[in-house]
């Protein structure tokens, strides 16, 4: 037998690991979008509670189209999050060898979602970067009023 070729049972084993590592990142991105779900929800009570009434005009509308930004991610993160359990069920139904034929459609959606999720991250960040600049900002200004009227 030549030392390349894998045996029957070497295939099997490389195909579970790699179908595992596969479930095992569904679940990781599951668990990153739910911690972003946490921050969405203090960046909007931040938002609402605490930003809103300090701002004036000009910062107002920002602080507002950034909550509806967070609302909108926040929509998407939910649709996300039951799409990759679809994905995972369907990575379960391949380690079973029940699907077996559909192993590059579920690869090539694993590679999708992995876009999506990326993606996901990317706009989060973005939000939440312009979020933190706008409270810093409407901070230092009531800070200089508080300064200025001593």
């Amino acid at each position: 037998m030549d030392k390349n070729q894998l045996t029957q049972n070497e295939k099997t084993a490389n195909f579970e690991i790699s179908v595992e590592r596969l479930h095992t990142k569904a679940q990781q991105w599951i668990s990153e979008i739910e911690f972003i779900k946490i921050e969405q929800n203090f960046l909007k009570e931040l938002l609402t509670e605490h930003i809103m009434g300090l701002c004036e005009t000009h910062n107002y509308d920002k602080a507002k189209m950034f909550l509806n930004g967070i609302e909108h991610e926040s929509k998407l993160g939910n649709k996300l999050i039951e799409s990759i359990k679809e994905h995972k069920i369907n990575l379960a139904l391949l380690l079973e060898n029940i699907q077996l034929k559909k192993e590059s459609k579920y690869r090539d959606n694993h590679k999708l979602l992995k876009v999506e999720v990326k993606n996901y991250i990317e706009n989060f960040k973005y939000i939440k970067e312009q979020v933190f600049e706008l409270v810093l900002l409407i901070m230092r200004n009531e800070k200089e009023k508080k300064l200025l009227s001593k």
